[in-house]
């Protein structure tokens, strides 16, 4: 009998020989994957793994070509697998093409695996960012004539799998945000607050799981709120974050255009405001209620005793 390693050296001969036949049962049930991180910056480290999926059948060695984008990645080191493949035959890294060419196996006194396990670790840098999120052919299987993509049983009969590279990798450009126009309005007449909509915030990013938030400078938590003429101008912080953390923000203000008092907005605090606040004195609404507290009280009538005569002006 042929020893193991020799085996895995004669894979691609064995297989023109065979002609499939004996194994083209298995190929369709049976899975060579690449397994990429999702989420990477330039200068970011990754690891992409060589692994056997869970629907191979028994086997004891695999054979790969595989090929990456030399442009976007620089290849680092091979790292091993996991048990049981721990018999390391051959490795080959071609820089002109981004090649990489690899074979190992499992000691012969060990059992098979059947399947589920990473026989091998690629270890690449970032270099430069990609042009798209989604990035084809990143690392990914090749075909070759000399170096096939196989595994093998413990008979040593080449099996060809099903082949799956995962090459979705989030290396796009950051997020970008559109924030709407800045908003300056006058409020309801005989009120301090200002019930508008804000607009539409644009977004896009890397990935499908785009959030998009955003904090009021006066701490409220809906933009459906009314704006206080209190608090005015109010800064709405917009931020779009995409799948891998990364982020873009944008500010928009909305600005009550009434003066302070200025209760029926004619130009100046005087009598006419002192009314309003008089006719709604001690009702929770919004209508002669100056400070905003959610009830027309003293402290109402206070502000506008205090700047009785004065033009209200908007600051």
């Amino acid at each position: 009998m042929k020893s193991y390693g020799t085996k895995i050296r004669n894979l691609s001969t064995s297989i023109a020989l065979a002609g499939l036949s004996a194994s083209s049962a298995l190929a369709q049930t049976s899975a060579l994957e690449l397994s990429t991180p999702r989420c990477a910056l330039v200068g970011d480290q990754i690891v992409v793994d060589v692994r056997i999926a869970p629907d191979a059948p028994a086997c004891v060695g695999m054979q790969a070509a595989l090929k990456y984008n030399a442009s976007v990645l620089t290849f680092l080191g091979e790292e091993p697998g996991d048990l049981p493949f721990d018999l390391p035959i051959y490795f080959r890294h071609t820089t002109l093409g981004g090649k990489i060419d690899m074979a190992v196996g499992i000691t012969p006194t060990n059992a098979p695996s059947f399947g589920n396990v990473v026989v091998k670790r690629l270890r690449f840098q970032v270099a430069a960012p990609a042009e798209t999120c989604v990035v084809d052919g990143l690392v990914e299987f090749r075909r070759d004539k000399l170096v096939r993509n196989l595994i093998t049983n413990e008979e040593g009969d080449p099996i060809v799998p099903a082949l799956v590279s995962l090459n979705e990798m989030n290396l796009g450009p950051t997020p970008t945000i559109s924030i709407p126009a800045s908003v300056s309005l006058p409020p309801v007449i005989g009120t301090m607050s200002l019930q508008t909509s804000v607009g539409n915030v644009l977004a896009s990013g890397c990935g499908e799981g785009l959030q998009i938030s955003f904090v009021r400078s006066d701490g409220k938590l809906t933009t459906t709120e009314p704006f206080d003429r209190i608090d005015s101008p109010v800064t709405i912080t917009w931020t779009v974050t995409d799948e891998c953390g990364r982020s873009m923000s944008g500010n928009q203000t909305v600005s009550v255009q009434v003066g302070y008092g200025d209760l029926d907005q004619n130009g100046i605090i005087n009598a006419e405001d002192l009314v309003i606040v008089l006719s709604n004195y001690n009702d929770a609404t919004a209508v002669g209620d100056v400070n905003s507290d959610g009830i027309v009280n003293a402290e109402d009538m206070a502000v506008i005793l205090s700047a009785w005569g004065l033009p209200s002006g908007i600051p």
